[in-house]
């Protein structure tokens, strides 16, 4: 039987795959520099683009004068929006109903409405050149009202960032109900504010597109760093009217996203209009400050919230009023992420009988706002953990206590809160007991205790968090406007030689997508890791896809990977069963090597060789190792954790030393440890750094504050992270999302820190970044306000 090919070298790891901390495979090419982003793409031919941009947030363009641009040396065109030719605005892709829509237009045309915002194009043969050119383009305005803060431009007769429209209202979203009702008698009723500020999303990489029109054959090819490329070709060929068949999108490594990086902007479509234009390709690489302004923004919430409770600390009802700052345009999912992903989350892993939210997206003239790391579960989460941390202070109860009593317990679950969303699994007391353990929490009350005698500040805080991932359900994304699928594709080959490739639609910008996908997939077809090709990224190349966003990746997407290599694997057996003469269940693949009987053996090659000629085998077996999987969940799962930070806040600098940050995580099955323990800790960067440092400043002009502070690793502590594991019977991996749970359990859970240090110096109210400046003042004010 052993005519063909020998076993392969590699030999499969003994066990199970799943569950491993094999070490990403994508590194050693990243680390040695054979990273191949857009950037990098020179393409036979090659222009380039530079972007004229509004110094001003708000102003009518009065003139345009680019003929000393043209005239530069090495420019090609340049081009205002008249010269473009006619292009919609960029219209969002998830609309909550009853929403004022406000698109992006590609080039600003009567009037900018943020800083940053394109006003023209120049295209030169080299970059510098088209630099250059744009400093001469002359461009006239005449500055209008400036609305930066969203409760002023939520206010009757502010004026209007639109002026087609009757105020700068949005959105009104509004949830639940009865808050007075079940408030009535309560032994506890407080009202405090929040601030979720506005932050920078912040890729390593910056975005790029380069756009490739071929005359020749009439496609366009884009390149683009992107977390979507099936949906970018979809947003692109219905703005340029051009046939999604002949438009192709590649994207190649991506240096991080954070939901950045999944919208459809502006030079995606100028680009692309560019290149059908000039039939040649156009690049363009953003610089840094423009990234700043003119790449979409995260958070920027303002929130009062309402508590009722017992004495014994059990919420009776919890009242929700935010405004939420959408900027001067509705981006792509800029409408739901303020609205639906925060009210429906806003209870957390608490059995709250009453909730009564309103959300209210406002237009300013800032950039606009969309989907960062989480994309309104922090903001919930921010909200509710907060609201239980006070209540603990308030009653001088111990705020693991207060947790408890108000856990959703274990024999109700799966739950479904009055919000609409639902818990899956978990065991939230378990969860907590281990993080408290590993804090040594009781240890740490004994030494505040102690260091209080002292005038020494310690304060531990305590956050729990949930959310929905692995969106999603075509039933309810339709209702709520989100206009995209929620499955994700997946196909599987195993070649004549016995080696595998797998194709996704999801994509990689971080998550290391081809080691994780590897693991599945090999686990299923028996194969080694080292035989297992990952391809991502080009939709010529792969199924039709949704992308990466919602930590999804593995349990939607390696749903579908496991599904499409369960059934190339058993088609494999099938296959060896025939050519031994015996039943497919008698069949035992071992070594590269499929076995009956302990003495009859096939290669893989011999079984790939068989499939693809169809030689010696049944025709009812069919061609080919080849299966494919849409898979569309029928349900989302519901990770958790529980955060415990350890602080000491210095009265006289105001500065806070994070000592200890303790993260335990519940995403059910974990695939790779070792990648999601990375996972954690980006998140937790991202949260650490917006509970003490970032904040995207704008000025009163409306200019963002240049060099917003962002967190070196030398800046934040040890992460102790460790997991318990609740399988969800939602997907076949049993899986739930990792990649936003440091963002949605690091800001809550120091802020309480913070304040469990400072509340015996009365101090009550204090918002995020907890610079020393802030830590100061809040002091400051507690001390006027004592009698």
């Amino acid at each position: 039987m052993n005519r063909h090919l020998p076993p392969t070298g590699h030999h499969p790891q003994p066990g199970p795959l799943v569950g491993q901390p094999v070490p990403r495979r994508e590194d050693q090419r990243f680390l040695t520099g054979r990273g191949r982003y857009v950037d990098d793409i020179v393409l036979p031919g090659q222009l380039y683009a530079h972007f004229v941009r509004s110094p001003h947030a708000h102003a009518r363009i009065v003139s345009a004068d680019l003929s000393q641009a043209r005239a530069y040396r090495g420019v090609v065109v340049a081009y205002t929006a008249s010269d473009l030719g006619e292009l919609d605005d960029i219209a969002p892709n998830w609309v909550v109903p009853g929403s004022k829509v406000k698109g992006r237009p590609p080039l600003a045309r009567d009037r900018v409405r943020h800083h940053g915002e394109a006003v023209a194009v120049i295209v030169a043969d080299n970059p510098a050149a088209a630099a250059d050119a744009a400093e001469l383009a002359q461009i006239s305005y005449e500055p209008l009202p400036v609305q930066i803060d969203q409760q002023a431009a939520a206010a009757p007769g502010a004026p209007l960032v639109h002026a087609d429209l009757t105020d700068n209202i949005a959105t009104r979203f509004p949830v639940g109900g009865g808050f007075a009702e079940a408030a009535a008698g309560a032994d506890l009723r407080i009202s405090f504010t929040l601030r979720n500020q506005r932050l920078i999303p912040f890729p390593l990489e910056p975005r790029a597109v380069n756009a490739d029109f071929d005359d020749a054959t009439g496609r366009l090819t884009v390149y683009c760093a992107h977390q979507l490329p099936h949906l970018l070709r979809r947003m692109l060929a219905q703005a340029l009217g051009f046939p999604e068949q002949r438009l192709r999108v590649v994207s190649p490594d991506v240096g991080g996203g954070f939901g950045a990086k999944m919208h459809f902007y502006p030079e995606d479509v100028v680009l692309a209009r560019l290149s059908r234009k000039l039939r040649r390709p156009v690049k363009w690489t953003e610089t840094r400050s423009e990234n700043i302004s003119a790449t979409t923004h995260g958070r920027d919430h303002a929130t009062t919230v309402d508590v009722a409770a017992t004495g014994d600390g059990r919420i009776q009802a919890l009242r929700v009023n935010s405004v939420a700052n959408v900027g001067a345009y509705l981006s792509s999912m800029g409408s739901g992420v303020p609205t639906v992903n925060v009210a429906l989350f806003v209870l957390g892993l608490y059995a709250i009988p009453t909730v009564e939210v309103l959300i209210t997206n406002v237009y300013t003239n800032t950039t606009p706002v969309d989907a960062y790391r989480g994309a309104g579960r922090p903001e919930a989460a921010y909200i509710i953990e907060r609201a239980i941390g006070r209540v603990a202070l308030e009653l001088g109860l111990d705020p693991a206590e207060v947790r408890r009593r108000n856990f959703v317990t274990p024999d109700r679950l799966p739950y479904r809160h009055p919000t609409g969303i639902s818990l899956d699994t978990g065991q939230y007391e378990v969860t907590l007991a281990k993080a408290l353990t590993q804090a040594d929490y009781g240890a740490f009350r004994i030494e505040q205790a102690a260091a209080r005698l002292t005038g020494r500040c310690l304060g531990a805080g305590l956050a729990t968090y949930t959310h929905s991932c692995g969106v999603g359900m075509a039933e309810l994304m339709g209702p709520i406007g989100f206009d995209r699928g929620g499955f994700e594709s997946a196909l599987v080959r195993v070649h004549p030689d016995g080696r595998a490739t797998v194709l996704s639609g999801s994509h990689s910008h971080g998550q290391g997508h081809a080691t994780i996908y590897a693991q599945i997939a090999a686990d299923e077809l028996g194969l080694p890791l080292d035989d297992i090709e990952v391809v991502q990224g080009d939709t010529d190349i792969v199924p039709l896809g949704v992308g990466t966003f919602n930590s999804r990746s593995v349990s939607v997407g390696g749903s579908a990977v496991k599904l499409a290599a369960a059934r190339v694997a058993a088609k494999m057996r099938s296959l060896a069963a025939h050519m031994l003469q015996s039943e497919p269940a008698d069949v035992v693949f071992d070594g590269g090597l499929f076995r009956a009987d302990g003495n009859r053996s096939v290669t893989i090659q011999e079984i790939g060789h068989a499939a693809w000629t169809g030689q010696g085998i049944p025709r009812a077996l069919g061609i080919g190792l080849e299966e494919s999987e849409f898979y569309h969940p029928h349900a989302m799962s519901a990770p958790n954790g529980a955060h415990v930070a350890l602080v000491e806040v210095d009265v006289e600098t105001g500065e806070i030393a994070l000592q200890r940050y303790v993260a335990i995580e519940d995403c059910g099955v974990v695939i790779n440890p070792l990648l999601a323990r990375g996972q954690i800790q980006g998140g937790l960067a991202q949260g650490i750094g917006q509970a003490l440092f970032e904040d995207a400043a704008i000025d009163a002009d409306g200019a963002p504050v240049p060099d917003p502070p962002i967190p070196r690793s030398d800046m934040l502590p040890r992460m102790e992270i460790d997991f318990v594991c609740s399988p969800t019977p939602n997907n076949p991996l049993g899986s739930k999302g990792i990649g936003e749970a440091g963002a949605l359990g690091a800001p809550p859970a120091i802020v309480n820190a913070v304040l469990d240090a400072l509340w015996p110096l009365g101090v009550r109210q204090i918002d995020m970044p907890l610079t020393p400046e802030r830590v100061l003042a809040a002091l400051s004010a507690a001390q006027g306000a004592r009698p």
